[in-house]
């Protein structure tokens, strides 16, 4: 995995655009190869205003960690996504770049690892760019419209797996706390029971009012058995999602100067067979769920046990990350449904609704 950013400048334009205005392309450098190993697509992000701009480079086409750029696809078929998911902390400078005015980042991207081609063949993958970036000034998010691009593999899509996982250790549950330090070791063991049963709350309210609120704002037009199943899946614990320990004091990746928490998932055949959550410090900074009843239902943030479940929806499904309960809402039937933080926040929602 490789990828290399550049700070370009450019003559400011003579028309000056607000501050959450920018310019966003995307290009491969060849849109045939021979192997995964040659696909490198470089992105270009420019400020055109007269004035610098701070924005977040985490899970967009500005992160130079092995997260989710771009959402791949062949055929019309979503590739699943094997690098890293994880929980961004915006809280932290690591999370942010400040663009000069008419300046331009440019970030080279290669993917050989970060997806399972294999399971789909040689032929046209499409990179749909991950374009959404938050200004320090507005405090909302901007998604960029950017053309998607298609690369041709015309040979070698064997899969190159990121990490290879240790051997699950004898009689492990599905979902095991790994942590050497007693005190932390118990928040994560809370933390992953209330997170349990923040999504069989939620599993429950999908069935009792199928047309609540909560439903329409965090998954209006998907599927209301799908993202029961999910829920479900995660409030059981069952044997279906697969198996994962849940660590602290480990960061195989590199990224906990940036994140609270993230997964590892392990795939076979274009399926998860196994995953790992690795829980970083600011982790526990995070409030406990009864904090939620104090919140504004409609401007919901973060909790112990809802990154938890963020996680475990990762683990379990391979979800996306756009944040925050705001803006998750406006994402499509389908973009809901594949998105973290529309688990925790309906699970926040409903636990909000009937428990404050």
């Amino acid at each position: 995995m490789f990828r290399a950013s550049v700070l370009l400048s450019f003559v400011s334009f003579a028309l000056a655009l607000s501050a959450s205005d920018l310019q966003v392309s995307v290009k491969a450098v060849s849109s045939s190869v021979r192997s995964i190993e040659d696909i490198i697509l470089t992105a270009v992000v420019t400020n055109p205003t007269e004035s610098e701009v701070r924005i977040t480079s985490a899970d967009n086409i500005l992160d130079d960690a092995n997260t989710e750029s771009f959402a791949v696809s062949k055929d019309g078929e979503r590739v699943v996504f094997a690098g890293v998911r994880m929980t961004a902390n915006l809280e932290l400078d690591t999370n942010w770049v400040t663009l000069p005015a008419g300046a331009s980042l440019a970030v080279n991207h290669t993917v050989s690892q970060l997806y399972d081609f294999e399971s789909h063949g040689t032929g046209k993958f499409t990179f749909k760019p991950s374009a959404s970036f938050v200004s320090d000034i507005t405090k909302v998010p901007v998604t960029v419209d950017v053309e998607s691009v298609t690369v041709e593999v015309t040979e070698d899509v064997t899969f190159r797996p990121l990490f290879t996982r240790d051997e699950v250790p004898a009689g492990a549950r599905q979902s095991t706390v790994n942590c050497g330090d007693g005190n932390r070791a118990q928040i994560l063991r809370d933390s992953l029971a209330d997170a349990r049963a923040r999504a069989g709350g939620a599993a429950y309210d999908i069935r009792a009012n199928p047309n609540s609120v909560a439903w329409n704002r965090y998954f209006g037009g998907a599927n209301h058995n799908d993202v029961w199943w999910r829920f479900d899946m995660i409030a059981g614990d069952l044997a279906s999602s697969g198996v994962r320990q849940i660590y602290c004091n480990q960061d195989p990746a590199g990224i906990c100067n940036r994140a609270s928490a993230y997964v590892l998932l392990y795939l076979s055949g274009g399926a998860i067979t196994s995953s790992d959550v690795y829980i970083c410090d600011s982790f526990y900074n995070f409030p406990n769920t009864r904090d939620v009843c104090g919140w504004d239902i409609n401007n919901l943030g973060y909790t112990k046990a809802g990154v938890m479940l963020h996680e475990l929806s990762h683990a379990t499904a391979a979800t996306t990350d756009v944040y925050y309960c705001g803006p998750v809402q406006s994402l499509s039937p389908a973009e809901k449904f594949n998105n973290a933080d529309n688990y925790q926040c309906m699970a926040h929602h409903i636990y909000r609704q009937y428990n404050c």
